[in-house]
């Protein structure tokens, strides 16, 4: 049993703690980018991006390689004349085969022909180039994500420049070109381009970053995509700037020296491995082998953690769980927020409680930032930019590309298979309106504990178990002054029948002053407040009074189990049940009112505060029934009744440990009691039983789930 100490919430006049961290929906985890569409998806991507930074050309192109001299520049003029790339006469400086696109009447391909040579030409020029331009416009690169986009054009190194098809993998700069420069033209590079960039991004775990250029008849510009922002140059004319245009290429070529320098990770190993590939990790002194994908949909979103846990061994053969992600800079590693939690539990937690904690928390083995000839992989410097005019651009949101299928990604959690419109209200909670350019830092995690996720246990026992276990290292979180911040049935892990929790990333002392760029969530486990980073359930007499900055407390940790909780029993069904009278399509519907996978919608607040047991006997089955039943909304009254004692006094909020100790004793038994119902059942997702019932429409492009039907490992 938790003992209670006696704590005195902050006053109406404490100093006032800043708001909480906005959260961001992931477009990207939701069923447009999922269902495979690739026009549904390249717009999924574009909305989660919503903006690039516009700089100057010479900003950028200092950031690629080195530059060349005056004496180097007049040097590579003279020997493209005497290779006759430049015409040097009367006219002045020209390109001598390559004239302006659009005054051509040859087709695309062929008036941007002439560039190949150009570039070919400049690169030779380059000590220890290792750089090769390739043009092949109607053939898609190979993929592992069953990606058939074709980029117009791309530098490889030229060890790879023979093969007779480019992997994804090996694309150094991807190229989009346009004989026009009308607003269609730009769009649909700028569209294609941030897909190539994306994709090099999501395939390629070893890339940390990526260039792309794009053209529209004179006009050139270089893009880089890194896991901070999406910057882009202001253009340059190819046939004007000639110096530009061989600084560009010089930089390039100068850069393929070392692939590092063109993104490549030089810390990881790619290993082919059958049909697959694994990878090589080293982290210090040690190195990891990856066995298998954990989770890669992190990667997903072009901005942001960009996420992939694998399976991986030690040296001696030990089996760990690999995280590699991009931290902001500023922001704790989570091993070291893990400690700083463990540290505040030794402080306020019993001897036997911090044992109990230890258990119910993920097991850290090392954390470190990936640094290459000791200095720190982050992106790009932002007072580097800083220093020049810039300015932040609202993306295009019009499609206008062919959809074509593409491959999800491992170990995402399930969408509610709602398409949105992406109409500006479900965009996002609240407008990017941050105008400061962010930085990221790279950094790796080890994990003693390898698991299976809650959203893939199979065992509806087993699954409440690891529910409760999750609950009781919030509970201990929550005592200890934290609260976790992102909660969802993907970090909930059960490891050797015990439920733990993971993913402290977002973690956050109650009381900090500290607040960190906008957040990404999962929508479906976000407590109501969280959604509309607001009080709900203040008295109405406090209408008139000025509100406190929103900052998220204990209760909504507690909140998004019960989402996790009703999730279980919406998005599957019993394996057994023989119930006739239960309507499958029925449940999926109400399960897409519940979880819609976007913002703005008022069904999630109508399901949390009135569904009542009447109406989940007539959506689920029996044995799910009588499990559930009554827990789910006397769990939902149980939140409401906590959160109006929270707020009685509003503004001040009474967040007292009686408060918190009577909530979470509630939740505990409420999960304690279906657990002791669940008896054998079987989880079955529901959309992998629809689809066994009805045929596939002739508009679903997206391949069946991997594995569907078998039961996941329990490691």
């Amino acid at each position: 049993m938790l003992s209670v100490t006696p704590h005195t919430p902050p006053s109406h006049n404490s100093p006032m703690l800043p708001p909480d961290t906005v959260p961001f929906i992931r477009h990207t985890s939701g069923a447009d980018y999922r269902t495979g569409d690739l026009k549904l998806g390249r717009t999924a991507v574009l909305t989660d991006l919503g903006r690039y930074l516009r700089v100057p050309f010479d900003c950028l192109v200092k950031c690629v390689g080195a530059m060349p001299s005056q004496q180097d520049l007049q040097q590579i003029r003279n020997n493209l004349t005497k290779c006759k790339i430049l015409t040097d006469d009367k006219s002045g400086l020209r390109w001598t085969d390559f004239t302006p696109p659009a005054a051509s009447k040859v087709s695309e391909e062929n008036a941007f022909k002439p560039l190949g040579r150009i570039i070919a030409e400049i690169l030779t020029e380059v000590p220890k180039s290792r750089a090769s331009f390739l043009a092949n416009p109607n053939v898609s690169p190979l993929s592992q994500r069953n990606n058939t986009s074709k980029p117009d054009g791309y530098l490889v190194l030229s060890s790879q420049k023979t093969q007779p098809r480019i992997h994804w993998f090996y694309i150094a700069v991807p190229f989009e070109f346009k004989k026009a420069q009308d607003r269609e033209s730009l769009r649909d590079d700028e569209q294609k381009i941030i897909w190539s960039l994306h994709s090099i991004m999501r395939e390629d775990l070893r890339r940390r970053f990526a260039f792309g250029i794009t053209m529209e008849d004179t006009q050139l510009r270089l893009w880089l995509s890194n896991r901070a922002f999406l910057a882009v140059t202001e253009p340059i004319n190819f046939f004007e700037n000639i110096d530009g245009v061989i600084s560009l290429f010089y930089a390039l070529g100068s850069a393929s020296s070392n692939s590092k320098n063109l993104g490549w990770d030089p810390t990881v190993e790619r290993i082919l491995d059958g049909e697959g590939f694994r990878y090589q990790f080293t982290i210090g002194k040690e190195v990891f082998t990856t066995t298998r994908e954990l989770a890669t949909y992190g990667a997903d979103s072009m901005v942001g953690r960009g996420t992939r846990v694998y399976e991986a061994l030690d040296a001696k053969g030990n089996k760990v769980a690999l995280k590699d992600s991009w931290r902001e800079a500023g922001r704790q590693s989570e091993g070291k927020i893990l400690e700083n939690i463990l540290a505040s539990c030794a402080k306020k937690l019993q001897a036997e409680e911090l044992a109990d904690a230890k258990k119910h928390f993920v097991g850290v083995r090392l954390w470190q930032d990936v640094t290459f000839n000791d200095f720190l992989d982050e992106t790009l410097d932002p007072m580097f930019v800083e220093e020049h005019n810039h300015t932040w651009v609202s993306i295009d949101l019009n499609p206008i590309v062919s959809a074509t299928p593409h491959l999800p990604s491992t170990g995402d959690v399930p969408h509610s298979g709602q398409l949105s419109t992406f109409l500006p209200t479900q965009l996002g909670i609240i407008a990017r309106k941050d105008t400061g350019i962010p930085r990221r830092v790279h950094t790796r995690t080890i994990f003693h504990d390898v698991g299976v996720a809650l959203k893939d246990v199979t065992s509806l026992a087993d699954n409440l178990n690891c529910l409760s276990g999750a609950l009781l290292a919030l509970r201990y979180m929550h005592k200890a002054g934290w609260v976790h911040r992102d909660f969802s049935v993907g970090n909930a892990i059960w490891v050797g029948g015990v439920g733990k929790l993971g993913d402290f990333e977002y973690a956050k002392e109650i009381d900090s002053n500290t607040s960190n760029d906008v957040r990404t969530g999962t929508m479906h486990f976000m407590a109501l407040e969280v959604e509309s980073q607001s009080y709900l359930f203040f008295p109405r007499q406090a209408r008139h009074l000025d509100r406190p900055s929103f900052r998220m407390n204990f209760l909504h940790d507690i909140e998004s189990v019960w989402w996790a909780f009703t999730w279980v029993f919406f998005y599957n069904t019993d394996m057994d049940a023989t119930n006739a009278d239960h309507s499958s399509d029925a449940q999926w519907k109400a399960y897409q009112v519940a979880f819609p996978g976007f913002v703005c919608q008022t069904s999630r607040r109508d399901f949390f505060l009135q569904t009542r047991r009447k109406e989940l006997e007539n959506l689920l089955t029996k044995t799910f029934f009588n499990v559930c039943g009554p827990i789910i909304p006397d769990f939902a009254d149980a939140l409401i009744d906590g959160y109006y004692t929270a707020e009685a006094k509003f503004p001040s909020l009474a967040l007292d440990d009686a408060l918190l100790n009577d909530v979470h004793t509630k939740a505990a038994a409420y999960l304690n009691d279906a657990q002791r119902h669940a008896g054998g059942i079987e989880l079955c997702p529901l959309s992998n039983l629809l689809k066994q019932k009805r045929p596939r429409p002739g508009h679903e492009t997206s391949p069946p789930p991997k594995n569907q039907g078998k039961k996941p490992r329990h490691d």
